[in-house]
């Protein structure tokens, strides 16, 4: 590789790093709702997958409190599913502009 290809490869680096900056950034105010229990509970996670509220209906409240302890789980990992899957689609798209091959970043990307 001469020093043009490497040059030109540092500039590819710094962009796909910019990139996932802003990524990274635009994923914190991106919210992702998952639920269980036909709604009784919601959970709220942002795109970096980071957990940010649980509503559980008053009538869950009042059931058996395992069962309200499953679907706080469930819900939050409901959400968090949700969170990676745009995540991924997110890299997809990024990967996708800068002219990488696909895939290189896992599967979705």
């Amino acid at each position: 590789m001469n020093l043009k290809g490497i040059g030109d490869l540092m500039k590819q680096a710094q962009r796909m790093q910019a990139e996932m900056e802003r990524l990274q950034e635009a994923a914190g105010v991106q919210r992702v709702e998952g639920s269980a229990g036909g709604g009784m509970v919601t959970a709220v996670a942002n795109g970096r997958g980071e957990l940010l509220s649980v509503r559980i209906d008053p009538e869950a409240a009042a059931e058996d409190r395992e069962m309200l302890q499953d679907l706080i789980v469930a819900a939050a990992n409901d959400a968090l599913r949700k969170a990676r899957e745009l995540m991924t689609r997110e890299m997809g798209q990024m990967v996708g502009g800068l002219g990488l091959p696909p895939g290189m970043f896992g599967p979705g990307t």
